[in-house]
């Protein structure tokens, strides 16, 4: 029967990989795979191999930067999967039947626009009321319900939680920018039908964007890892 890695030798490739920088714990448990499959395919040709041995024989198969570029390949293939599901969470909004409450949202600010003739202070107020709602989110419901892990270990998908959630960062500088934007431009010049539609479309694009970033994906994420990791979440 061929040799199989024991429990204390996976825990010596945990601390392994601990001591070559690598500390997210799920970034550990792909490489003590690819580590531990690779020293018992040594064993398989080589029986009398010594653990450590083919620990260093496949480690040599990494290169020396093999660690950090399977750590950064892993942040690639997080950040691609979180954004495909925002980007679908985005699209169901313009497909049936949710559609139906994006077009009146967008119809309903672009009467606004024509209401208005002072445009631009429709979209600064939209800004600041989108600032002032992350802030309340993120003090008021984002440190409730934030994702909180056990302390002892760090994780690469805890790493993307807080990304997705703390996109307001962005947000509460939009305001002001804003302004200095809008007082240089003449108030007749965002009056054209067309231009006011689009930017109708654009804000009501950009708050389902934002909601999404703001619940949708980090309730995501935080189901993830629970599924992946409970025994490590508060």
């Amino acid at each position: 029967m061929n040799r199989q890695i024991t429990q204390e030798e996976t825990e010596q490739l945990f601390q392994f990989c601990r001591r070559h920088y690598v500390y997210h714990y799920d970034v550990q448990i792909e490489l003590v795979d690819h580590l531990a499959t690779a020293i018992e395919g040594q064993w398989e040709q080589n029986t009398k191999l010594s653990f450590d041995e083919g620990l260093k024989n496949s480690f040599k198969k990494f290169g020396i930067y093999g660690f950090s570029k399977i750590k950064s390949q892993k942040e690639k293939e997080l950040r691609r999967k979180y954004n495909r599901l925002l980007w679908h969470f985005m699209l169901d909004f313009y497909r049936w039947p949710k559609v139906i409450t994006t077009f009146v949202c967008t119809l309903g600010l672009f009467l606004l626009f024509q209401l208005i003739e002072q445009s631009r202070w429709i979209i600064l107020g939209y800004l600041v009321l989108l600032t002032v709602g992350t802030m309340f989110y993120y003090f008021g419901i984002h440190i409730k319900t934030r994702l909180k892990i056990k302390p002892g270990k760090s994780f690469l998908l805890a790493d993307q939680y807080n990304r997705a959630s703390q996109a307001f960062v962005l947000v509460i500088n939009l305001p002001n920018f804003c302004f200095h934007t809008f007082n240089l431009l003449d108030s007749h010049s965002i009056q054209n039908t067309w231009l006011l539609l689009g930017l109708s479309f654009f804000m009501v694009a950009f708050s389902v964007l934002l909601y999404g970033q703001l619940f949708y994906l980090p309730k995501k994420i935080k189901e993830h890892f629970i599924e992946q990791f409970a025994e490590f979440a508060l």
